[in-house]
């Protein structure tokens, strides 16, 4: 697999570092970093070196990197911060171009490999820049002794560079010292949604989720015992508001004050966790797509045969009573059949777009006259509730009229038979602002059965049905890939007995 990934790195060289040319120009726009033909060539150089670790077998080549990206904030160079883009871009520019040749179990280790060796890099570079800051210090510290007299001023304005240095640093830093932090720059503060004064001298496991407790807290009782010397881990992490974060620790055995602590590297891996996900999930749903457009087209043909012969049938056998009723239960069924086999061929096929001014009005119009004999059967109150400071929306027509029906189609067959209770569905639209730009925010409310808590996380997921009898479980995957190819996003909230809510949020002109 080695010698696979860096005849994939060396081959594609040029295309990698045109991916991560491009990453870096992104960069550049949100941030004031160095010279982008000089950053290009350190970017060519790390797809060089990874070649070369990965076909010699040895990571410690991967000490290069530093020789090339020597860390100075007053010398030449990149800085420490311009340093980590560059290997952190260069990571996310492979793993981009390795989803598009590989799937499956060899794309997970073709991520693996990509990922220890961009680890291994970071750890290097870090360590380097811990020794040359630590160097520094003593340096300050010989000179204090020549200069008595300015021993204390230059002591604190040491400590006090010292500390900007970290707090230059996009990651968290931290030193835990006796399960204690008691060191922290910013970064590492609004990951976890504290103030300074709070979280200096909290216990660290409260800052880490609880299912990631207790092995996190035994790897860094490990390093304070000396048994590993550097080591990166993923966890979640639990901030103030108790929400789970994964991130990544990378966290060292230090001297801290003339005690023995563990220096940390928290990085927010969120970002990098969907990529990954959606990865995954891509070439998961591409599968699915052949397997079940090749299942249905062998099963189509022989199924028109039936149909066809069921037809002839029934106009040249001179059938009554039970004899003719099968006949027709088999034609219904075999129509329906062949209803299934079109919907599935149609969830295969990507979904494109028609955009046109759309008038929100009209689709709900739509949808209550598709829907008129229903409701009046099933005896629902439906009511409508339309924001007039809304009136059009620049989208496929068709496609959403088809999403707000499969939705509605769910929240009126949403009551059992024998409910006695007064069935109500409320549809609902509101201008709102996302991000500085104007959505339609599009909801349906029910009071049905709502949606067991096992069935909500997967409730997208193809040939699946929730919560009802029949179907092929494709109208809610329909629905996410219409209002996906939007840049749109659902906010879903349902209590079992209770009812659902159900919005999706499009924005209002077209969106890329």
């Amino acid at each position: 697999m080695g010698s696979e990934l860096a005849h994939y790195i060396k081959e594609n060289r040029e295309r990698i570092a045109e991916e991560w040319i491009n990453l870096y120009k992104s960069f550049q726009k949100t941030k004031t970093v160095g010279n982008l033909e000089q950053h290009t060539q350190i970017g060519r150089r790390v797809i060089d070196l990874l070649c070369e670790a990965i076909e010699n077998d040895d990571l410690e080549q991967l000490t290069r990197l530093t020789e090339i990206l020597v860390v100075s904030e007053n010398g030449e160079g990149v800085s420490m911060t311009d340093a980590q883009s560059v290997i952190s871009l260069a990571r996310n520019a492979l793993l981009t171009n390795l989803g598009h040749k590989y799937h499956g179990e060899v794309l997970i280790q073709m991520i693996a490999q990509a990922n220890q060796l961009f680890d291994h890099s970071l750890s290097n570079l870090w360590g380097f820049f811990h020794k040359t800051q630590e160097k520094k210090c003593k340096d300050y510290a010989a000179q204090l002794k020549r200069q008595i007299q300015k021993r204390t001023c230059e002591l604190e304005e040491s400590r006090s560079n010292y500390q900007v240095l970290f707090e230059k640093i996009n990651d968290g830093c931290f030193v835990n010292q006796n399960g204690r932090i008691v060191f922290a720059n910013k970064a590492f503060c609004e990951m976890h949604a504290y103030e300074r004064n709070e979280i200096i001298g909290m216990e660290c496991q409260n800052l880490i989720s609880e299912d990631s407790r207790d092995k996190v807290m035994q790897r860094f009782y490990q390093h304070l015992k000396g048994k590993n010397r550097f080591d990166t881990f993923i966890y979640c992490r639990q901030d103030k508001n108790g929400r789970r974060i994964p991130t990544e620790n990378r966290i060292k055995l230090i001297k801290y004050k003339g005690r023995p602590a563990v220096l940390g590297l928290s990085t927010d891996i969120t970002q990098r966790i969907e990529m990954e996900e959606k990865i995954k999930q891509k070439d998961r749903l591409a599968l699915i797509g052949r397997l079940t457009t090749s299942i249905a087209h062998e099963i189509r043909n022989p199924l028109s045969a039936i149909k066809v012969n069921i037809e002839i049938l029934q106009e040249n056998l001179n059938l009554d009573g039970n004899d003719l009723r099968r006949l027709q239960i088999a034609q219904e069924q075999s129509v329906l059949l062949e209803n299934i086999l079109l919907e599935i061929l149609r969830f295969a096929k990507p979904i494109k777009l028609d955009y046109s001014m759309t008038d929100v009005a009209k689709v709900i119009n739509h949808i209550m006259d598709l829907f008129e004999n229903k409701i009046r059967q099933s005896g629902i109150n439906v009511s409508r509730r339309m924001d007039t400071d809304i009136d059009y929306v620049m989208a496929d027509r068709a496609r959403i009229i088809e999403a707000v029906a499969n939705v509605f189609k769910n929240a009126i067959e949403s009551f059992d038979e024998d409910d006695q209770k007064e069935k109500r569905v409320e549809i609902s639209t509101r201008n709102m602002m996302v991000d500085s730009k104007r959505h339609l925010r599009l909801s349906i409310r029910d009071n049905g059965k709502g949606i067991k808590v096992m069935d909500r996380k997967n409730m997208f997921e193809p040939f699946v049905t929730i919560g009802k009898k029949g179907g092929v479980g494709l109208g809610l995957p329909i629905v996410k890939r219409i209002i996906d190819a939007h840049n749109g996003y659902f906010d879903i909230k349902s209590k079992e007995g209770r009812g659902t809510f159900f919005s999706f949020i499009i924005p209002t002109e077209i969106t890329h």
